[in-house]
């Protein structure tokens, strides 16, 4: 049996993420060391299935810098909010029979420089919404993330929004209730919350039910991705300015019936090499632990995880 190279995945965020250490490199070395030292030397282990007899690489270790920018931090922390996510929903789903609601809420554009300003006041806004009778009748709870992204043809001003996962009754959408909130409405409430003379734009989708996960995969994933893409970082005038600006910052927050979404997440950073714990079983032998590094090709301006041969320690059965 001819088992695929493990390191795949790795190399393609890895290689996304060296960018990083050149934008921290002239205001702060310890964090460019640190994006540089990510995800360098992974250990694997080498198991076999009891049963099937099935060959498997499973990670056991590396070293993670937890910056918040990280492509390949991030990739990790989405990876295991997705599974503590799903399985959070379903549980719940068992106890009680609920629709959700993907909603969108922005504000103008600001400079990088009014950034922590704006948060301050869009995190005010939703606290003010959600205290309105009309929000306490019709929503049971929510799971809120803050995005940010940059205005197409600049490097200095920001749109920041949140992207809302609401969870409501299943009459909520009945014509005989008095529960559904249409856009129009949402823009209303929105728009008094922020205390703003102009219409906010606001997205509002119905999120389709999956018999399998309850709630469509892909409106888990768009909740729980990169609060910034690489390619919005790229395009940053000042990056140290904005890592001040969102310093303390925090991405996600939950309210109602699904804030315990975020007991589950809260310590997710102290461990982002074990995504899969359902893996981690009896019914596996180690046979092998192996090293892989990630290092540069001969003669290429190009890099690469390298299996270290000499690392490969043969385990006895466990």
């Amino acid at each position: 049996m001819i088992l695929k190279k493990p390191t795949t995945e790795f190399k393609i965020k890895k290689d996304k993420q060296i960018f990083l250490h050149e934008l921290y490199e002239p205001f702060n070395q310890k964090k460019a060391n640190d994006i540089l030292n990510c995800g360098v030397d992974l250990w694997f282990l080498l198991k076999q299935h009891k049963s099937t007899l099935e060959k498997k690489y499973f990670l056991e270790s590396m070293y993670t810098c937890k910056d918040r920018f990280c492509i390949f931090c991030n990739w990790r922390r989405e990876l295991k909010y997705k599974r503590l996510t799903y399985q959070f929903l379903d549980d719940l789903q068992r106890k009680k029979r609920l629709r959700y609601i993907f909603l969108t809420l922005t504000v103008k554009n600001c400079n990088i420089s009014d950034l922590r300003g704006t948060i301050r006041q869009m995190s005010e806004a939703f606290k003010r919404m959600k205290e309105s009778k009309r929000f306490k009748i019709s929503i049971l709870g929510y799971l809120r993330a803050l995005e940010f992204t940059i205005e197409k043809g600049t490097g200095d001003m920001m749109h920041p929004h949140f992207h809302c996962m609401i969870a409501v009754e299943q009459i909520y959408f009945s014509l005989n209730r008095d529960l559904y909130i249409n856009q129009e409405e949402w823009v209303n409430m929105w728009q008094k919350a922020l205390r703003v003379d102009y219409k906010p734009s606001v997205d509002i989708r119905v999120v389709e039910m999956d018999r399998k996960r309850k709630t469509r995969p892909t409106v888990i994933a768009e909740m729980i991705k990169y609060t910034m893409k690489d390619t919005d970082i790229r395009k940053v005038d000042d990056f140290e300015e904005l890592t001040k600006q969102l310093k303390g910052i925090r991405i996600f927050n939950a309210g109602g019936i699904l804030k315990g979404i975020l007991k589950k997440t809260e310590e997710i950073d102290k461990d982002l090499v074990h995504i899969n714990e359902e893996d981690q079983s009896e019914l596996w032998t180690v046979l092998e632990r192996v090293l892989y590094c990630y290092e540069k090709i001969i003669d290429i301006n190009k890099f690469d995880y390298f299996l270290k041969k000499k690392q490969i320690q043969t385990t006895t059965k466990i």
